[in-house]
């Protein structure tokens, strides 16, 4: 029975490592999405699945927008507006009954005789809840230094340096 947990937690684990939404363009686990406003501004977006942060959500996004930066000829980017939504549900899982069932029998001459008993236990489904996160920003690329008066203004080429390692394609 404890091999069984076992297996089946290492199983769960796996899955959940496996669907956690990847740093790509918007598929059917997530990803990221822009639409061009103007020759130097976008909205962009970062959608999660139920298996990734908000955290991880908005460095992505970030992410996202520091590679739209530096590929449009631009040096850093301003936050001109931002939201995060999140989309909360659960998944129901069924319970199951499981019974064993014994019979006995004995025959008496031309006469069969017997007993049949059945016992059982029911263990009841389980629910999971779920947070799935969306986060967009309308971004404003320049060129040249970033301001260091506005704590809306990252620098492109900083942000890619150190986001890096953060980001699972």
């Amino acid at each position: 029975m404890k091999r069984k947990v076992f297996l089946l937690m290492s199983l769960v684990t796996i899955l959940i490592v496996g669907c956690a939404t990847p740093y790509q363009t918007t598929g059917i686990r997530g990803g990221y999405s822009e639409f061009q406003l103007d020759d130097n501004e976008f909205r962009v977006q970062f959608a999660g699945n139920g298996f990734i942060g908000s955290g991880t959500v908005e460095i992505y996004l970030l992410f996202r927008c520091a590679e739209l930066t530096k590929f449009n000829g631009y040096d850093y980017f301003i936050i001109l507006a931002s939201n995060l939504n999140v989309t909360k549900g659960s998944i129901e899982l069924p319970g199951h009954y499981h019974s064993t069932t014994t019979i006995q029998a004995y025959n008496s001459g031309d006469y069969i005789h017997g007993t049949g008993t059945t016992s059982g236990t029911y263990s009841p489904g389980q629910s999971i809840p779920y947070s799935k996160y969306r986060k967009s920003a309308i971004i404003k690329m320049f060129q040249g230094d970033k301001p260091d008066d506005n704590p809306n203004a990252f620098d492109a080429n900083s942000l890619l340096k150190y986001l890096t390692p953060n980001i699972r394609r």
